[in-house]
């Protein structure tokens, strides 16, 4: 009988070692895939700063980040592009015209759809977006690690200001990538309006209201 007691004393002692290893695990796990840059940001500010850029009609427009999901292969990829490339994407998908109704119509489709998938299978919406050029999130994040993103975010994160830095070819890399990594860290970037490898921090509503003021 102090044998069975024993046994199962043993087995109670390996079970209880078992279930820590597994909780260690799971600690681990969730720990390896914590976003790297929720440090930055959260998906409220990403929220706000993603109907803010849409919005934003300008020859310069900014840049928005999301999820797209190719139905030929079952691909989901996060893109990062300007702004009226996702609403051209999703006018070619569903074959609406662009007229101010059809128009109008993509508009409420993209800014409800934030924090869900855009689906496409038309090749031409695919490539509106640059879906397969595109690069996978852990290669942005590879990126990412060889910026020093406290200083943009330090400079920049606010957005309460319209600021601009060249983007040389020495990153070796897209400027929206580079737009998506500011993004994903709460900072509103746009493209020059005029050639040159320029891309623009801030919130665009900024420059319309000095340039109102300017104007009375």
């Amino acid at each position: 009988m102090r044998q069975i007691f024993n046994i199962l004393g043993l087995l109670i002692i390996l079970q209880s070692c078992d279930l820590i290893i597994q909780n260690d695990n799971v600690q681990n796990t969730k720990s390896s895939d914590t976003d790297l840059f929720d440090k930055y940001s959260n998906d409220s500010i990403r929220e706000r700063i993603y109907k803010i850029a849409y919005n934003h009609k300008s020859t310069a427009p900014c840049y928005i980040v999301f999820k797209a999901k190719d139905l030929n292969t079952g691909l989901i990829k996060e893109i990062c592009c300007e702004a009226p490339f996702l609403s051209g994407a999703m006018h070619r998908e569903l074959e609406i015209e662009f007229d101010t109704k059809g128009i109008e119509y993509i508009d409420s489709l993209v800014l409800i759809k934030r924090d869900s998938i855009f689906e496409f299978k038309n090749t031409k919406a695919l490539e509106n977006i640059s879906f397969h050029s595109y690069p996978d999130i852990e290669a942005i994040k590879a990126i990412a690690l060889l910026e020093d993103i406290d200083y943009f975010v330090e400079n920049f994160g606010n957005n309460d200001s319209i600021s601009s830095i060249n983007f040389g070819n020495e990153r070796g890399y897209l400027q929206e990538v580079f737009a998506h990594i500011m993004f994903k860290c709460g900072i509103i970037t746009s493209r020059d309006c005029i050639a040159g490898n320029y891309i623009w921090f801030g919130d665009p509503r900024i420059e319309l209201i000095i340039d109102e003021e300017m104007n009375e």
